[in-house]
């Protein structure tokens, strides 16, 4: 091991011999526990440029993309936070190497290689790939597979986060929001228009937004890796299908509030002078919903996902009470079945899902992005730091995952 200035330590140096005869080196830094360690990537500068425009203009003199020359006057270029899996998969590909690539790819990886792959605008290049060789992701295509996201309670923390998306034939582990997410992305890079839709209804659905339910509203954020125009329709779709649940629960107890004493009609299906099925309604309404731990449910379940929620409010059962005798008293049975058809079918309208091809999605949203250069590597000539780095290409404000 080599110490550098500063006391800064490098592991270890891995070159990938992509092009024999090279005249391009990338070099990606990637940190450790113990220290820095660097990946070389010797490739050839024109293919680089005929690949990607991204790449086209990072091995350009004049753009402002951190460059190094190595001793025999190559040109290095200076890359960080990809993965370098990922990266080598890229440039073998670009260098029509797909002899040298795994022949099975789990679905982290290829999550990971979507992100190489968009970010430096080189999806076509790996879309045949992908249809060759990511044959597991067929399985995402049908219904079935996607119904066993949806368990009530369910513990989405995997015992070992490494092993997320790897198991089996990579689509099946314990942290299933992490998995729709995966999806969701690979199947919107990819154009994989059988998987997108499921996958966006699904991660809506099961996206849990807190932790716990009274950190501040400033932590929660939606799928971090999308491109901004998809983020920004995923999060307006949930806050939508959110406002409605809650306005479903709160119109109910609205309805059956104390008729009398607000002056409203009786909504007695028995008796038209009947306004105790209302106060009956509404307390054992009110007492299951404290026990379901979300009363006030603008309050209390902001750390549910959509579908944890709809659950917990369609398995409520409202009580009876009784009277001395011990026959059932209120609320009469058509009542209550009256109250939770409406109430059911409200939760079911607030949550109903939309069909969302991927093509016109993309068409109508557009996708774009932004590629944000480090700014101590835009440095102009008077020492100062500039911004003439930024590409249109990914979220400016939220990190590659």
């Amino acid at each position: 091991m080599a110490e550098l200035s500063g006391g800064e330590v490098v592991e270890s140096t891995k070159y990938y011999d992509i092009d024999k005869n090279h005249t391009c080196q990338v070099s990606l830094s990637a940190g450790s526990s113990t220290g820095t360690k660097r990946h070389i990537f010797r490739v050839s500068e024109s293919t680089l440029r005929l690949a990607s425009s991204v790449l086209a203009r990072m091995v350009d003199p004049s753009s402002p993309w951190k460059k190094e020359n190595d001793e025999h006057g190559n040109l290095t270029i200076l890359l960080h936070d990809d993965d370098p899996e990922a990266l080598e998969i890229l440039f073998r590909l670009i260098h029509f190497q797909k002899c040298h690539i795994p022949k099975l790819l789990g679905l982290k990886k290829v999550f990971r290689l979507a992100l190489v792959c968009d970010k430096y605008d080189c999806v076509d290049v790996a879309k045949p790939l992908i249809n060759e060789f990511a044959a597991d992701l067929k399985e995402a295509e049908s219904q079935a597979f996607w119904n066993g996201f949806y368990q009530y309670s369910f513990e989405y923390q995997p015992e070992n986060e490494e092993d997320v998306g790897e198991r089996g034939n990579g689509l099946h582990g314990g942290d299933k929001p992490n998995i729709a997410q995966m999806l969701l992305y690979v199947s919107f890079v990819f154009n994989l228009e059988k998987v997108f839709p499921r996958a966006y209804r699904t991660y809506l659905m099961i996206w849990q937004p807190k932790a716990k339910s009274e950190e501040e509203d400033e932590v929660v954020q939606g799928p971090t890796c999308l491109p901004d125009r998809l983020y920004a329709h995923f999060m307006a779709e949930w806050e939508e299908k959110r406002t409605d649940l809650v306005k479903a629960v709160n119109d109910q107890i609205k309805n059956h509030t104390f008729g009398l004493v607000y002056g409203n009609q009786g909504r007695c299906k028995k008796y038209n002078d009947c306004t105790i099925c209302d106060i009956a309604l509404y307390g054992s309404f009110i007492r299951r919903l404290h026990y379901k731990g979300i009363f006030p449910v603008k309050d209390k379940s902001d750390a549910l996902s959509l579908y944890e929620l709809s659950e917990r409010i369609k398995a409520i059962q409202i009580g009876h009470y009784w009277d001395e005798s011990g026959s059932i008293n209120v609320p009469h049975n058509q009542c209550l079945r009256a109250f939770m058809k409406e109430l059911v079918g409200n939760i079911e309208t607030a949550i109903e899902g939309r069909k969302v091809e991927l093509e016109e999605f993309k068409a109508s949203l557009g996708t774009k992005r932004k590629l944000c250069v480090l700014e101590d590597e835009l440095e102009d000539a008077d020492g100062k730091k500039g911004n003439q780095g930024v590409i249109e290409s990914g979220p400016p404000n939220r990190t590659w995952a």
